[in-house]
């Protein structure tokens, strides 16, 4: 069952968007980002500028990018196997730097704000979503960020069914 779950995930994490190609008023999209359950619609209106570019992140099959043309962008990864020891270790003050526990995303989340990123897992699957941007780039108030990108994670935790995906 596990290995179900994972190869279902694998194909989930191939993809991000569902934009067919450039063309007027379209947003470019790599096939690879095709089946990411976030779509371009749903992170409009966290960034003023228009996101105009969906792509995979270079070296990094688990991660799309949601990109307006340069910058500000918006980063989602999701990664099967390391949802509770990431965000076990951020509670913990393990990592470099401080971060705030969250409520009501997935089984656990932290918010980053200095890096404006919402670290979370549910069933040991980690969704990862930053903003790379400043609070200038934001088209919502700041302190409305982190429930926003939580609701992105809880997006892709729904996608997820609730499975519980392991490490390959």
């Amino acid at each position: 069952m596990t290995s179900v779950a994972l190869s279902m995930w694998l194909a989930v994490l191939a993809g991000c968007s569902g934009a067919s190609g450039p063309a007027a008023g379209t947003v470019a999209a790599s096939a690879t980002c095709d089946a990411q359950p976030v779509k371009v619609k749903d992170v409009a209106g966290i960034l003023v500028a228009p996101i105009t570019e969906l792509k995979p992140v270079s070296g990094d099959s688990q991660s799309c990018e949601y990109s307006t043309g340069s910058f500000p962008a918006i980063t989602i990864s999701v990664r099967p196997g390391l949802g509770q020891s990431t965000v076990d270790a951020w509670i913990a003050g393990s990592m470099p730097l401080k971060a705030s526990p969250m409520n009501g995303i997935g089984d656990a989340a932290v918010w980053q704000p200095s890096l404006h990123e919402v670290i979370a897992q549910k069933h040991n699957l980690l969704c990862d979503v930053q903003v790379r941007g400043g609070v200038s780039d934001l088209a919502l108030p700041v302190d409305a960020l982190p429930g926003a990108l939580g609701a992105l994670c809880n997006r892709i935790f729904a996608a997820s069914r609730g499975r519980v995906v392991q490490q390959p």
